[in-house]
């Protein structure tokens, strides 16, 4: 092939960037001519191509202050330029070797360096690759799996993808920095810091644990690998009806594990159907969970034994596909923050501010393809983070309980067994982390208590009052874990009678604790309390559940130590996330998220919103 032989090395001008993995096939018999080294338009082109798709790299993952020229030495081994010659002499080319098939192949260097940047990645799903051969593989796979088969879509796809041993020169000549990643194995790449802010998540650590602890945290910061966050459509316009199309396609659902609420795995687990979360797909991304799988026959377990469908977070005029992730590769929303919008022109407007169509259209005008291609991938990054930011200000009921208004007829109170309530599904008998009480008898110096949710209302003033937005209220017992010789001081609730949140989160704690005198329980703090949404800083997860997701190798040397650690304190409050407006009441969970994900959400089976 001439694009593996001819450019072994790069000319002086450049520097040679070389793809040291390759899934690529090699085929026989392709469609077109291969290339002739003899033919200048061919030898041209192939030097264009390879300068493009190096030129894109540096420009994803070179420093800042990076100004050499960089050329691909060659093209990923079994992937092949070849020519089309038309009827009127002109020259047409196409990249060949994708998985997907022969007769599959990338039309641009801006299609190809989609795949290339998942090579250079250390992914081996190929439903985390955002080019385009790879989402039509992998929906196709889909496709063609049993209905309630159990198993992850995308798993059809994923032959291991092979390393090139014989081309492991590095991409440039220099160190290569490896940023921390939020998971055990490492990830080396270069990191602009300009290209941080404007192409990848830039996620900020939580301010509780930046501000009161000194020591590391066994949570990295991660630094998204700049990854195009989503699918762009370079050769086309969008049109609107392309978006009533992508809408329409069903989605593989399945309903909540018998005796369990709708939506959930379980009271005490981690995600649940219709929460934003973020999602490891190279980069950190921004998604909705749309259902869940249980991979055994049977329901039961914690979120590890579930593979969740994510809807990407962004516009839906991006097209953007639906992924399976397991829990491993997912997190809270609370866990980080969302970086701050990065173009001028949608700084201090909310997300269904904009017309989305209008300003991609505008802000891609006059450009070629690959640039756009590019410009699009900003859209996308931009609508997620405004999107998410919208989600975190809203909230919609479901399951109304009661109706009824105060005795001066001056507000309609109602009561709902659960709300969506920012990013997360907040249920009677959750439990949620609010502000503490101020009374001196409670001298723990966490400015944080936990209380159990007995009632989830609803305030609206009658027609006629000077302010008639909606206030929504969560009424419960109080309560802080305590440390304690036996026999337990007054005021800690027996944990036998309490929700599985409380028994497991003590549990552990007893589990972890080396010195057996000491035990762990649950002090109430404060009866029939009441906190706005002001003061409610979002759900409290079980500590071994939210560690074994966030940081599992931390967790078992705790454990190890005998050091029992606050989970809570590796997570957000809800108001580090949002636009700083009111919380904006929805008629649905569907109505709240708008054009925000392409596939309509669909409330869990069982679940009547209000």
């Amino acid at each position: 092939m001439a694009n593996s032989t001819s450019q072994d090395d790069a000319g002086p001008e450049y520097y040679p960037i070389h793809i040291a993995r390759s899934d690529g096939r090699g085929y026989m018999n392709l469609d077109h001519n291969a290339l002739n080294p003899k033919e200048d338009q061919d030898v041209q082109q192939l030097e264009r191509w390879e300068v493009i798709l190096a030129g894109h790299l540096q420009y994803q993952l070179a420093p800042k202050e990076d100004k050499k020229q960089y050329k691909l030495a060659a093209f990923p081994k079994g992937y092949e330029l070849r020519c089309a010659i038309r009827k009127d002499g002109g020259r047409d080319y196409y990249t060949y070797g994708h998985p997907a098939g022969p007769k599959s192949s990338y039309r641009t260097p801006g299609d190809f360096v989609l795949h290339i940047l998942w090579l250079a990645s250390d992914s081996t799903d190929y439903s985390q690759c955002s080019c385009d051969l790879c989402t039509k593989m992998v929906e196709a796979n889909k496709q063609r799996q049993p209905t309630n088969s159990g198993l992850d879509p995308s798993m059809a796809a994923n032959a291991p993808v092979q390393p090139v041993t014989n081309t492991m020169a590095p991409p440039r000549p220099g160190p290569v920095n490896p940023e921390p990643q939020p998971q055990p194995q490492p990830q080396p790449q270069l990191q602009s810091q300009a290209q941080a802010q404007s192409q990848s998540l830039p996620l900020a650590q939580p301010q509780a644990q930046a501000q009161t602890q000194a020591r590391p945290q066994p949570q990295t910061q991660p630094q998204p690998k700049p990854q195009p966050q989503t699918q762009p459509q370079p050769q086309t316009r969008l049109q609107p009806q392309s978006l009533s199309q992508s809408q329409s396609q069903p989605q593989n659902v399945q309903t909540a594990p018998s005796g369990t609420p709708p939506g959930t795995t379980g009271l005490s687990n981690i995600f649940r159907v219709g929460e934003v979360v973020w999602y490891k797909h190279t980069a950190w991304r921004l998604g909705l969970i749309l259902g869940m799988n249980c991979k055994s026959s049977g329901y039961g377990g914690d979120d590890t034994q579930y593979r969740f469908i994510l809807a990407p977070l962004g516009h839906a005029m991006l097209n953007q596909q639906n992924v399976t992730k397991d829990a491993q590769d997912m997190r809270p929303f609370l866990t980080f923050s969302v970086p701050n919008v990065a173009i001028d022109e949608l700084q201090d407007k909310g997300f269904h501010e904009v017309d989305w169509q209008a300003f991609a259209t505008r802000y891609s005008e006059g450009l070629d393809v690959d640039q756009r291609a590019m410009r699009m991938q900003m859209v996308g990054l931009e609508a997620s983070k405004m999107a998410a930011r919208h989600v975190n200000d809203s909230f919609s009921t479901f399951d109304k309980m009661a109706q009824a208004p105060t005795a001066d007829g001056s507000f309609l109170i109602q009561t709902y067994a659960g709300v969506y309530f920012g990013a997360e599904m907040v249920r009677i008998g959750d439990l949620i982390r609010v502000t503490a009480p101020s009374s001196a008898a409670d001298n723990h110096p966490d400015a944080t208590a936990v209380m159990h949710v007995d009632e989830i209302q609803v305030a609206t003033a009658t027609s006629g009052a000077a302010n008639t937005l909606p206030n929504l209220q969560f009424k419960g017992h109080l309560y802080r874990t305590i440390r304690s010789t036996l026999p337990f001081p007054p005021g800690v609730v027996p944990v036998e009678t309490s929700e599985a949140a409380f028994v497991e989160e003590v549990g552990i704690r007893n589990q972890i604790e080396h010195d057996k005198k000491w035990k762990w329980g649950w002090l109430l703090v404060q009866r029939d309390a009441v906190r706005m949404v002001a003061d409610v800083q979002g759900r409290f997860y079980v500590t071994h559940k939210l560690m074994n997701i966030i940081d599992r190798d931390s967790f078992q040397e705790s454990m190890k130590n005998g050091v029992v650690e606050s989970a809570q304190s590796y997570l957000n409050n809800r108001s580090h996330s949002g636009r700083g407006l009111y919380i904006e009441r929805k008629p649905s969970r569907g109505a709240t998220l708008g054009l925000a994900v392409r596939s309509p959400f669909t409330a869990p089976q069982g679940m009547v919103e209000d």
